[in-house]
């Protein structure tokens, strides 16, 4: 016989079994907490991961009462960083040119490779080595003690090394190979033997050859590799030829060793046409879901005496190109990016190519990079901007037939995090209005300057409607400047009712600028399944 007590437990069990079932679907999620998504639902809505620029008009709709604007990266108050100050550097031609510059975490130094020219560029170039603890101040250490200087050491030996491009391979397994290296050679020192390379290195100092070189075809002035995660290659960008002409071709490989035929991605157009521009390097960076490179753009070359009103001709200077998938590359002017229709139309291009510079050259025959501007590769991202490492001389392309007096430096110019360009707006104010869109997650940071002013976003549904609840009233003004603004609507700022759906965004600027947007999981969503 079971004792009272034990049957009333079993019974109490048996009911809790055959109605927890009941109880747990008793329980009503919160409102949106869970949503349907699928093709139809989406329809031509945007989906969203991750960072949103505005560069180009991906997820712009309309602008009211505001205006896009590239804006021009700040040069370094004490440039240049590193000068000509070495007792080896007295007698070289030029002791700076095509560089790279990277973040070595495992040592916690930025480290930087450097052209280096001799009296005879035929007979020997060099690659300068620096490091430095913050990217400022800079060591020439003496890797070289024979010779007493910092040029990096080639084995077996290299007579002739120009144009390198360094990265740091993470997932390289052979410490050995960790730096890699896309390089120039001359083999027996002269031009008609110019060969595009690849070496290797564990510290950057002391280089390994490629057994099998050289691998690319011709290139005549700096490859700029970097490893793309979203497509498992390396991608290098590189100058078009043989025969040597002044576009940007583009190579990918899946080892460093196999590199595909070249394809060119940026050519002439009417931009270039009213400063006779040719474009002399491209070094390109994975930024945020898209990719940002820096175009040298020269403009008028010429051996001839240059007229007094024509300053800019034999000059070289900097323009931003944009693309979402690093091969279609378009040119960013000063309200945004172009597509290559547009670039066939018609417009005053004398004046958009002068709005469209984006590193300038210093102020002619005053400044110590009056001449000419090489960015080193591409740039890097350090904490909330971005910083653009840079050659600077002073004397134009063919100095020696303007008799102009060439000096060179390495300089650094910088950006605000996501600062390429803005979508600003005045004492009047005005909006911007995205495309349908539909992102994942709960909060919505973005990155504007409203010191002295304000921005207020609000959520549209299909309709055009303010969603209830996510109105511009409804909005806690930002009024101060951060990289990392974080949304709120009547004080909150969890906005999971927002998620998998299609809406619409509505940027109210007054006196601000604003960067990008991006959506964020940021809170914890767990319910409780049963009673």
């Amino acid at each position: 016989m079971h004792s009272p007590a034990r049957f009333a437990l079993a019974l109490a069990l048996t009911t809790l079994s055959l109605t927890a079932p009941a109880l747990a679907q008793s329980r009503q999620a919160p409102p949106g907490m869970y949503k349907d998504l699928d093709d139809e639902i989406l329809g031509k809505a945007v989906l969203l991961h991750g960072k949103q620029l505005f560069i180009d008009n991906h997820v712009v709709e309309s602008l009211a009462g505001t205006k896009k604007v590239l804006n021009q990266a700040v040069k370094h108050s004490k440039n240049p960083l590193v000068r000509r100050d070495k007792p080896w550097e007295a007698n070289l031609s030029s002791p700076f040119g095509y560089g790279s510059v990277v973040r070595d975490e495992q040592t916690k130094l930025y480290k930087m490779w450097y052209q280096v020219w001799h009296d005879d560029k035929d007979v020997a170039g060099s690659l300068g080595y620096a490091t430095s603890p913050d990217g400022i101040s800079w060591e020439r250490p003496i890797i070289n003690l024979q010779a007493g200087n910092n040029f990096a050491i080639f084995e077996p030996n290299e007579p002739w090394v120009s144009g390198a491009g360094v990265l740091i391979d993470e997932r390289e397994k052979n410490p050995a190979r960790r730096f890699k290296m896309t390089y120039l050679a001359k083999p027996n020192g002269k031009s008609s033997s110019l060969q595009t390379c690849v070496a290797y290195s564990a510290d950057g100092a002391r280089w390994q050859t490629e057994p099998k070189n050289p691998l690319i075809p011709f290139s005549d002035t700096q490859i700029a590799p970097y490893w793309d995660a979203r497509l498992n290659r390396f991608v290098a960008y590189l100058r078009f030829g043989p025969p040597n002409i002044r576009i940007i071709s583009r190579i990918e490989s899946e080892d460093f060793l196999y590199w595909s035929p070249k394809v060119t991605v940026v050519k002439k157009n009417k931009l270039d046409g009213p400063f006779s521009t040719e474009h002399y390097t491209m070094g390109a960076m994975p930024y945020f879901g898209v990719y940002i490179g820096i175009l040298n753009t020269y403009h008028g070359e010429t051996i001839k005496p240059i007229p007094d009103d024509q300053p800019w001709m034999d000059r070289v200077d900097n323009q931003l190109v944009f693309s979402r998938d690093g091969v279609t590359w378009q040119r960013v002017l000063h309200d945004g990016a172009v597509s290559a229709v547009d670039l066939r139309g018609e417009r005053d291009w004398k004046q958009e190519a002068l709005q469209a510079v984006f590193l300038p050259y210093g102020e002619f025959k005053k400044e110590w990079d009056w001449g000419q501007i090489y960015p080193h590769q591409a740039p890097l991202v350090v904490g909330d901007e971005i910083r653009i490492y840079y050659t600077g001389m002073s004397g134009r392309h063919w100095h020696t037939y303007h008799k102009d007096t060439r000096e060179a430096g390495i300089g650094l110019a910088t950006l605000r995090l996501d600062g390429f360009v803005s979508v600003n707006a005045g004492e009047a104010g005005g909006t911007l209005t995205t495309k349908p869109l539909v992102f994942l997650g709960d909060t919505l940071e973005v990155n504007a300057n409203a010191a002295g002013g304000s921005l207020t976003v609000e959520a549209l549904d299909a309709d055009g409607k303010p969603i209830a609840g996510f109105s511009a009233a409804d909005c806690t003004p930002i009024t101060t400047d951060s990289v990392r603004h974080t949304l709120s609507w009547k004080g909150g700022a969890d906005c999971h009712l927002l998620q998998a759906r299609p809406i619409k965004l509505r940027f109210h600027l007054k006196n601000a600028k604003l960067y990008s947007f991006e959506p964020k999981i940021k809170h914890n969503h767990y319910l409780q399944s049963y009673e």
